[in-house]
C-alpha cells in the first residue's frame, strides 16, 4: 500500500459502513482509560476550558508518545484483551474521533468502553487472539460491519466480531454518527410529522 493511499472512508450517515484503509497502531493488554488511554490530566484541562481538540494528541501518550501527533486519518487502533478498563469517561474515544482513527480492532473490549465507543460511533471489532495477526505498522483495508479484515502487508484475510452490526438495536446509533447526531435527526423527524 502506497504511503497516504486510502481507498475509502466511513460513511456512518448513509447506511452501511464502506471497507477502509489504514495503518494500524499496536498496543498490549489491559490498558486503562485513565492511565494510559486518555490520562485524566488532560480531562481535567478540558474542565479549564482547553478544547478537546487541543488535548486530543496526548491520546495513548503514557505507552506511546508519538502517537497523537503520527496517527493520521483511517488508521486503526489495535490492542490485546481488555481494551479501556476503569473509568468509562468518554473524552478518550472523542479524541479518537478527533484524530480520525477508523476503528477499534481488540482482542476484549471493556463494557464501559465499549458503551462510550457506541455513543460516539467508533466501532469497535473483536475477537479472541485477533491482535496476533496483526503488526505495528501493518496497512489494512475493515469493514467494521462484516469485521472483515484484510492485512494488505501480509495478504492474510480473518474476520472479527463487529461489537455493534447492523442488526443489532444499538446501530441506528451508530449509522447517525453517534447518540447526540441520532437524537438530533429523531427529533427532526418527529418535528416534520407535526407539521
Amino acid at each position: 500500500m502506497k504511503k497516504g493511499f486510502r481507498v475509502e472512508t466511513l460513511n456512518l450517515s448513509g447506511g452501511m459502513m464502506k471497507a477502509v484503509c489504514g495503518k494500524a497502531w499496536k498496543f498490549g493488554n489491559d490498558l486503562t482509560v485513565d492511565k494510559d488511554i486518555f490520562p485524566f490530566r488532560f480531562v481535567l484541562q478540558l474542565s479549564n476550558g482547553v478544547p478537546l481538540k487541543d488535548v486530543a494528541v496526548h491520546l495513548m501518550e503514557p505507552v506511546d508518545p508519538g502517537f497523537g501527533k503520527n496517527v493520521r486519518k483511517g488508521d486503526f487502533l489495535v490492542a490485546g484483551a481488555n481494551f479501556g478498563l476503569g473509568k468509562a469517561h468518554s473524552e478518550g474515544v472523542e479524541a479518537m474521533k478527533i484524530l480520525g482513527l477508523s476503528a477499534i480492532i481488540a482482542d476484549s473490549v471493556a463494557p464501559g468502553f465499549l458503551r462510550s465507543a457506541i455513543y460516539n460511533a467508533m466501532p469497535i471489532l473483536t475477537g479472541e487472539g485477533l491482535s496476533e495477526k496483526i503488526t505495528q505498522g501493518d496497512d489494512l483495508e475493515v469493514n467494521p460491519d462484516t469485521g472483515r479484515i484484510r492485512n494488505l502487508s501480509t495478504g492474510e484475510f480473518f474476520d472479527a466480531k463487529p461489537a455493534i452490526p447492523p442488526d443489532h438495536p444499538l446501530y441506528p446509533i451508530m449509522k447517525a454518527g453517534g447518540q447526540i447526531e441520532y437524537i438530533r435527526q429523531r427529533v427532526a423527524s418527529s418535528k416534520k410529522g407535526l407539521s
